[in-house]
This record gives C-alpha cells, structure tokens and sequence, in this order.
C-alpha cells in the first residue's frame, strides 16, 4: 500500500478522504495546505506541514504519491505546476468512487477525481486533474479537457467538449455537440443550447453569456 499525501484541506479532501478509504489502496499519511496551521485535524488526519515541506516529508515517510484536493481548476492546476518543480519524481494519485459507472473503454487519467455514482459513458475522454462530482454524467464521445470539472448533477450529452480549466456548475444540462471554451464558467442549473467560447461566466435557462472572466476569477463560494 502506498504512502501518500493530500495537498488542500478543504471540504473537498474530505470527500476524497473517503473515497481512498473505500478503495483500500492507498495509505493517508496526512494534508499539506499553504493557509491552515499544522496538527489540525481534517477527517481523522492532521495537515503535517505545506509545499515548504514536501521534500522533507517525502524522505520522512517514504512518500510514493500525492493527490491535489482543491475543487478551484484554475488553483488546482497552480497546484500541480508548483508540486511538479518541487517534486518531479512523485505520483499523482487518480481517486475512482465504486459506485461510478464507467464504460469499458474509459481511461482515467493522473490526478482526476471521480465522485459517488457518477456516469462516465462510452468513448468519452477525461483529461488530467479533472472532477466529476457526485451524480455528475459525461456523455458518448465527450471530452472534458485537463483540470475541468462537473459539479454535482451535471448532465453532459454525446459529443460535447469542454475546455480547460471550464467548470460546470451543480445541475447545468448541456445538449449534444456543444464546445465550452476553455476557462469558463456555466452557472447552476443552466440549460446550454448553444456554445460558448473561452473566459467565459455564462448562465441561464437557456443559456446567456453574463461576461467576461479571468482564469482566476473565483467561482466557488
């Protein structure tokens, strides 16, 4: 069983917490975070330290993996690119909930998160540091993009591509052979007709693009 760390302790890790637990792969030896203090408890498991230390604690514990739990894409892919020069040689460890539903030919990637009883339907493509959040369905064909997400309910028909970094938010529906650009936002709920382009935040039933926006614009409360 390999030893490993969680980077970001949020509600999010807790969730991913869980899901190792179930799969019995991997063992926990504790968080890392850049904002919390050290020795606080996250889900039965104390924050050791933050990126400062990760090449100490790698030597420590003998470190083989590390999975990034930050629901942000934009701060999760920041994430990668600083644990990346830190720490080359590790691991980032994909987490699979046994309640998902894959179809036979689906890869997942390094780093991607998938959630309770999400759909992952045939022929579809996930890339690196995704998340498809709980109840979350990927359609035939479709491609989500590196460090993009699902929230949860998130409905994605066939042959729909979103882009990276895009985050579709809790309960949006999105037709057949639609592109989200990359860095965009669809907001809860919203009913996606149409496509819509890069550095975007858009919602609505049906869809209307509201602005424009950074790749850094926060979009989680």
């Amino acid at each position: 069983m390999k030893n490993i760390l969680i980077y970001g302790a949020s509600g999010h890790a807790k969730m991913i917490v869980d899901i190792i637990h179930k799969n019995n792969r991997y063992k926990i030896i504790g968080f890392l975070d850049s904002f919390k203090p050290n020795n606080e408890d996250i889900y039965g498991y104390k924050i050791i330290g933050n990126l400062d230390d990760l090449t100490a604690l790698i030597k420590l514990h003998n470190i083989e993996g590390i999975i990034i739990a930050i629901g942000d894409n934009f701060t999760r892919q920041n994430a990668f690119n600083k644990i990346s020069k830190i720490a080359p040689q590790i691991e980032f460890v994909a987490v699979i909930h046994p309640t998902a539903v894959l179809a036979n030919d689906i890869i997942i990637p390094k780093g991607t998160v998938i959630m309770p009883n999400a759909v992952v339907n045939a022929n579809a493509k996930i890339g690196e540091f995704c998340i498809l959040n709980t109840k979350s369905s990927l359609g035939h064909d479709s491609k989500m993009a590196n460090f993009s997400s699902l929230a949860s309910g998130a409905i994605i028909s066939g042959n729909v591509k979103i882009g990276v970094c895009s985050a579709i938010c809790i309960s949006a529906s999105i037709i057949q052979n639609i592109t989200i650009g990359d860095h965009t936002v669809i907001g809860a709920a919203s009913l996606v007709l149409k496509s819509i382009g890069d550095y975007k935040l858009a919602f609505g039933v049906p869809i209307n693009i509201i602005k424009e926006r950074n790749a850094d614009s926060k979009y989680l409360g």
